[in-house]
């Protein structure tokens, strides 16, 4: 029974590793070339403003910037690299990701981008930026204009 219990083990470990390299391949996908890390972002919207929430564990606030173009929110920085383990020990798994990145939100909503605030708190990047309310396209009429002594000399018909 020794047997059997080993080989399952060692099965479950490969299943285990084998789901990890298929989600790690997943999220490789999601990001872009530039870098090694891509904090992951929540948007949310209320009625006033748009908040975007980010990961940024670790990271230097010194490290960090943002900034809005168009239709896009940027931020970049940088995650530092975990401190080596201590003299006569080594890592036997590094997974956690490090060095510079960027990441870029598209925005559809009309933002104050002048009014918005960025806060890192424990680890967690706080966008926000008041919404543009009552910017609407209102109906506006416009005159068409008939150079003098052509009234109706381009009518088709």
């Amino acid at each position: 029974m020794s047997g059997r219990f080993h080989a399952a083990a060692l099965i479950s470990s490969l299943q285990q590793e084998l789901n990890g390299m298929l989600n790690e391949a997943l999220q490789l996908s999601e990001r872009p070339a530039s870098g090694n890390w891509q904090p992951r972002v929540d948007v949310i919207e209320s009625a006033t403003s748009l908040t975007l929430l980010a990961d940024a564990p670790g990271v230097d606030p010194a490290d960090l910037s943002v900034e809005t173009a168009d239709d896009l929110v940027t931020i970049r920085g940088t995650k530092p690299k975990p401190a080596d383990p201590p003299q006569g020990a080594r890592f036997h798994r590094v997974e956690r990701r490090h060095g510079p990145f960027e990441r870029q939100i598209p925005i559809q909503q009309a933002i104050d981008s002048r009014r918005g605030k960025a806060r890192l708190i424990d680890g967690l990047l706080r966008i926000e930026f008041p919404k543009i309310v009552n910017q609407r396209r209102r109906p506006h009429h416009i005159e068409i204009e008939i150079p003098d002594g052509t009234e109706g000399a381009d009518r088709v018909g």
